[in-house]
C-alpha cells in the first residue's frame, strides 16, 4: 500500500502535466509599445526583454518596439539601458495585440531586476513572494570575487564558510552545505557538498548573474533547499534577426594581491540567423594567502576551465545544448603547531552537459531541462602524491519538465516533474563513505493569482527518494536500501500598499533527506581533522518557515526589511563524543539529531541624496538554537552592520559613469557557539573602490580597482576554517577589467 500511495500522487501530477499539454488553443500574441524618457534623454537602444521566453528586442529612434509571435500568458517584461534606470512591468498577453508604454528616468541606484528562481515564471524581484537578491550586469563586474561564492558574501542574510580563498561555501540565514541548494541555469549542481572543505565547482568568470533566494524552496527544488537557493546564471547564447551575422566576445582580467592571484577569461559568441553559439576559456593562478601576521604555507590554487554552447531560436521557442568543464587544484593549509611541513592537496574535476528547451505549444510554454554531471574528487596526503587517499566519483543525471499554462482569468501556473539519479563510487583504498545509487522522483504544482495591487501564490510538491547502498566491508556497511518521501508546500502574498511600497508574507515547508555521509561515515576525515561517525537511524529534516518583508523601490530610494522564523525538526549536526581515536589521535565526532529553531532578519537600503551621492547601509542577524538542550547551533555567522557612501556621476571628461566608494563592515563578537566551537572577537573592515567605463572602438570597457581590509586589520572570521591557528586574510588590492569587442558585425 505504501508504494501504491506514492505512485498515485505522482500519477496524479503527471496527469495534470499532460492535460496541460493537450489543453487550450494555439494563440499567437504581439507585444508592442513605446519607451519614452525624462530629462530629454533619447530612448534609443533600450533593450526590451521577456526572460521567460528568451525573447528580446531594442527600441528604434522613436522609442518604438514590437515582439511578434508570443504565446499567451502573463510575463515580466524588463526595460534596461545604460543611461536609464532598469524597469520591470507585468504584461498579460492574449491572442490580440497588447500595448505597453513606459517612461524611464535616470537613476544612480542599482534597482532590482528580474528573478527566475523564486517562482516558476520569472518575475521582478519586488513581486517575489520570497526574499530574493539579484546581482547582474555592471554590479556583478564590481563584486566578482576570487570564487563565485565570495561574490555574494556581503548580500543581506548571506555569509560564507571558507577554507582559504578558493573553497567558499554559501551560508543563508545560518544554514549551509546540504541545506543550501546551488543550481546552475536551473539545474542542480551536484558534487560532494557534505564536506566542510568542498566548495561549489563553478567558474566565477563565466557568470552572467547570480540570484539568491532566502528561505525554504523545497516546493520548486526538492530536498536540500531548507535555507535557500543560489542560482548561477551563465552567460547567454546570443541571437539576432534572420540573416544577420555577428561575432564578438569579451576579455575579463582580474588580479588580487592578497594571494598574488591572477585570473582571466576569454569568451567568443556569435549568431547567424536563428543559430547562436558561445565558447569560453578561463585560467586562475594564486599563491599562498597573506595575513597581517604571516604567509599561510601550502594555501595556493590553480584553475583551468572552459565551456561551449550552441542554440537555436525561432517563433516556436528555443533549444540549446552546452558543456562546461571545471578543473581545480588546491592546497590545504594545516596547523603549523602540529604539522608545519604538511602539504595535503586536492584535485577536483567537474564536467557538466546540459540541454534546455523552451517550446511554445497549444497556448502553453513547455520547458525541459536535462543535465549530466560527473564530479571526481581526489584528495592527496602530500604534494607529488600519485595515489589519492580519497577518490570519489559521482555521476548525476537530471530531467525537469515544466508546463506553464495560459491564463485562466487572473490565474497563471506551472506543473512540473523532476527526475534525478546518482551513482557514487569510492575508488581509493580509504573508504570514508560507501558507494551508493540514488533515485529521486517528484512532481509539483504552483499557481499564482495576479492583480494590479495584489499577488497570491501557492504550491505543493511530492518527492520520493531511494538510496541503494553498496556493501563496504572497510567501514562495516552492508548492502541495503533506504527510502524517504515528503510532501512540501508554500503560500505567499505580495500586497502593493502604495506605490512604491509592498508588503510580503510567505510560509513554507521544506525537507532534506540525510546524506550517505551522515548515515555511514566511519573514519578519519582529513579535511576536518576529525574522526567522524555516521548514524543509520537518522530521520529526514523537516522545516516550517515564516517570513515577513516590507519593500520599497524608486529612482531615489530602495530598501527591504525582513524577519523570519525557521523551525527545523530532526536537525542533523556533528557533536563531539569526548573520546579520542587511538589510531589517529583525533577527537571523535558523531552525527546526532535534535529539534532546532532559527530566527533573525535583514535590513538593506540605499538612498540617493543627490545625483552624485548615494548612501547605503544594512544589518543582518540570525539566532539558532538546539531547542532540546537550549544550546546554540554550530557555525552561525555573527551579527553584521554595513554602511557605505558612493560618489558618482554620468560623465567626467572622457570617463563614463565614474565612481568612488567607501564601505564599512562591522562584525560583532560571536559568543553564541556550540560546545566544540570557540568564540570569535568582533572587528571592523573598510573597503575602498573606484571605477569607470571607457569608450574604445564603439565598445564600453569597464575598470574597477580597490583595496579590501584597507588598514590590514588582524581578525579571525568566525566561519573561517583556519581561524584556530591562522588569521583571516589581510590587505587585498584588486583590479578588474572587462573588455568587450566585436570582430564581425
Amino acid at each position: 500500500m505504501y508504494f501504491i500511495h506514492k505512485f498515485r500522487i505522482l500519477n496524479f501530477l503527471m496527469s495534470i502535466f499532460f492535460a496541460f499539454l493537450s489543453a487550450g488553443n494555439l494563440m499567437s500574441a504581439t507585444l508592442s509599445g513605446r519607451v519614452t524618457a525624462t530629462h530629454n534623454i533619447s530612448p534609443l537602444g533600450v533593450t526590451v526583454s521577456i526572460p521567460a521566453l528568451h525573447r528580446f528586442t531594442e527600441t528604434d529612434s522613436l522609442g518604438m518596439f514590437t515582439l511578434l509571435n508570443l504565446p499567451a500568458g502573463v510575463y515580466a517584461v524588463e526595460f534596461s539601458s545604460i543611461a536609464l534606470n532598469r524597469l520591470v512591468r507585468t504584461a498579460a498577453l492574449t491572442d490580440t495585440e497588447t500595448t505597453l508604454n513606459v517612461e524611464l528616468s535616470p537613476s544612480v541606484l542599482e534597482l532590482p531586476g528580474i528573478s527566475v528562481t523564486s517562482t516558476p515564471q520569472p518575475t521582478d524581484a519586488l513581486s517575489s513572494p520570497q526574499s530574493v537578491t539579484v546581482v547582474s550586469k555592471r554590479n556583478l563586474d564590481r563584486l566578482r570575487g576570487e570564487s563565485v561564492m565570495s561574490t555574494i558574501k556581503d548580500l543581506p542574510g548571506v555569509a560564507t564558510y571558507s577554507t582559504g580563498s578558493s573553497i567558499v561555501k554559501p551560508v543563508i540565514r545560518g544554514l549551509s552545505s546540504q541545506r543550501v541548494l546551488v543550481v546552475s541555469d536551473g539545474i542542480r549542481q551536484e558534487g560532494q557538498q557534505w564536506g566542510d572543505e568542498h566548495g561549489p565547482e563553478i567558474d566565477a568568470l563565466d557568470v552572467n548573474s547570480i540570484e539568491v533566494v532566502r528561505g525554504p524552496s523545497s516546493v520548486l527544488y526538492g530536498s536540500d533547499a531548507l535555507g535557500g537557493v543560489i542560482n548561477i546564471i551563465n552567460n547567454k547564447i546570443p541571437s539576432v534577426d534572420e540573416g544577420a551575422v555577428v561575432l564578438g566576445g569579451n576579455l575579463l582580467l582580474n588580479g588580487f594581491s592578497g594571494n598574488k592571484q591572477s585570473a582571466g577569461a576569454l569568451s567568443l559568441s556569435g549568431a547567424n540567423g536563428q543559430v547562436g553559439y558561445r565558447a569560453s576559456v578561463s585560467l586562475r593562478d594564486a599563491g599562498n594567502i597573506t595575513t597581517p601576521a604571516r604567509e599561510l604555507f601550502n594555501s595556493a590554487e590553480e584553475e583551468m576551465n572552459g565551456s561551449g554552447a550552441i542554440g537555436l531560436q525561432g517563433d516556436w521557442g528555443s533549444l540549446s545544448v552546452g558543456y562546461i568543464r571545471f578543473d581545480q587544484k588546491l592546497q590545504i593549509h594545516e596547523d603549523p603547531n602540529e604539522e608545519p611541513d604538511a602539504t595535503p592537496n586536492q584535485h577536483v574535476e567537474h564536467d557538466r552537459a546540459h540541454l534546455h528547451t523552451n517550446i511554445l505549444l497549444n497556448g502553453l510554454r513547455v520547458e525541459a531541462k536535462a543535465g549530466w554531471q560527473r564530479n571526481q574528487r581526489r584528495e592527496f596526503e602530500e604534494a607529488g602524491g600519485r595515489e589519492p587517499a580519497l577518490n570519489l566519483n559521482l555521476e548525476t543525471n537530471t530531467l525537469d519538465l515544466e508546463g506553464h499554462h495560459r491564463p485562466f482569468g487572473k490565474f497563471v501556473g506551472t506543473v512540473g516533474i523532476s527526475l534525478m539519479d546518482q551513482t557514487n563510487r569510492t575508488l581509493a583504498e580509504e573508504k570514508l563513505i560507501p558507494g551508493f545509487d540514488l533515485a529521486n522522483t517528484s512532481g509539483f504544482l504552483f499557481e499564482q493569482w495576479i492583480d494590479d495591487t495584489f499577488t497570491a501564490s501557492a504550491g505543493i510538491r511530492y518527492d520520493t527518494r531511494t538510496i541503494d547502498v553498496l556493501e563496504t566491508s572497510e567501514i562495516n556497511v552492508t548492502e541495503q536500501r533506504l527510502e524517504y518521501d515528503a510532501v512540501t508546500g508554500s503560500i505567499g502574498i505580495v500586497w502593493r500598499l502604495i506605490e512604491p511600497l509592498a508588503l510580503v508574507a510567505n510560509a513554507g515547508r521544506g525537507w532534506r533527506s540525510p546524506t550517505p555521509f551522515e548515515l555511514f561515515v566511519d573514519g578519519v576525515h582529513e579535511g576536518t581533522v576529525r574522526y567522524e561517525i555516521g548514524d543509520i537511524t537518522l530521520n529526514p529534516e523537516e522545516s516550517f518557515n515564516v517570513d515577513l518583508a516590507l519593500r520599497a523601490a524608486s529612482t531615489r530610494f530602495s530598501a527591504e526589511i525582513s524577519i523570519f522564523r525557521n523551525r527545523i525538526a530532526e536537525y542533523i549536526f556533528l557533536s563531539p563524543t569526548g573520546e579520542t581515536d587511538t589510531a589517529s589521535g583525533l577527537s571523535v565526532y558523531e552525527h546526532r539529531q535534535a529539534d532546532a529553531t532559527l530566527v533573525g532578519g535583514e535590513l538593506s537600503a540605499q538612498f540617493a541624496l543627490t545625483n552624485w551621492l548615494v548612501l547605503s547601509g544594512g544589518f543582518d542577524m540570525v539566532r539558532g538554537t538546539n531547542t532540546e538542550i537550549d544550546r546554540s547551533l554550530p557555525l552561525l555567522p555573527a551579527n553584521r552592520v554595513k554602511a557605505g557612501i558612493k560618489f558618482l556621476t554620468t560623465k567626467l571628461g572622457g570617463l563614463y559613469n565614474p565612481y568612488f566608494s567607501v564601505q564599512l563592515n562591522s562584525v560583532a563578537r560571536q559568543d553564541r557557539v556550540d560546545e566544540f566551537e570557540t568564540p570569535s572577537a568582533g572587528y571592523e573592515l573598510i573597503t575602498v573602490a573606484g571605477g569607470t567605463e571607457l569608450m574604445f572602438g564603439g565598445n564600453r570597457i569597464t575598470i574597477d580597482v580597490g583595496i579590501e581590509n584597507l588598514f590590514n586589520v588582524s581578525y579571525r572570521d568566525h566561519l573561517y576554517r583556519y581561524k584556530e591557528y591562522a588569521q583571516s586574510p589581510g590587505m587585498n588590492v584588486f583590479a578588474k577589467v572587462s573588455v568587450p569587442f566585436e570582430l564581425i558585425k
